[in-house]
């Protein structure tokens, strides 16, 4: 059965309850926030509010779930092959900077400042369902053993991480463009790409 469209009102309501989730939280952590200070912030009243969500916290993670599930969308198309194709920076690491980028707002709260923790884990664990294998097929052709490939990619996904979290955290000086040719060259040549 077809899920029914959403209604124009509830899709306002919810992207007004997300923009004054985002302003909060970059005043405070989530844990800080009340169903009345956000509704007070959004001028929305509390009925509203939980007629579309139980808690600050299912409101959080629901926002964090359509962002994880765009993200999912442009891992489709970063492979070894789209990173190392020659093509720098490579359209599949662009799209992915631009993701984030278009929603900075809500990046920069989430990985950045009163960020969660466990949503920088549920990023690294979508990266590394999605590029895990193909990625460690690519690295054991090279007669690497597991375990060091476990820590190469541990190396690679947390320092991409930090490097967005520096970049947000200084409101994004360089293009997406940019940051992902920087990506690109640290991950195929580590910090010799300098």
């Amino acid at each position: 059965m077809a899920e029914k469209p959403v209604d124009r009102r509830v899709r306002k309501t919810r992207a007004v309850l997300r923009q004054g989730l985002v302003r909060l939280m970059a005043e405070k952590s989530i844990q800080d926030i009340t169903v009345t200070e956000l509704c007070a912030a959004c001028d929305v009243n509390r009925g509203t509010f939980y007629l579309h969500y139980t808690d600050v916290f299912e409101l959080l993670h629901s926002v964090e779930d359509e962002l994880l599930a765009e993200f999912e969308r442009v891992l489709d198309s970063l492979t070894p092959h789209t990173v190392f194709s020659g093509e720098t920076p490579s359209p599949a690491m662009c799209r992915m900077l631009e993701l984030l980028a278009d929603n900075a707002d809500l990046c920069r709260v989430l990985l950045c400042q009163n960020g969660d923790m466990a949503f920088v884990e549920r990023v690294k664990g979508v990266v590394r369902r999605r590029v895990l294998d193909e990625w460690a097929a690519q690295f054991f052709e090279r007669g690497a053993h597991a375990a060091v490939y476990h820590y190469a990619y541990e190396f690679v996904v947390s320092g991409c991480i930090g490097m967005l979290q520096y970049w947000m955290e200084r409101d994004m000086p360089l293009s997406a463009r940019e940051m992902a040719a920087m990506m690109e060259s640290f991950i195929a040549r580590g910090v010799t790409g300098l």
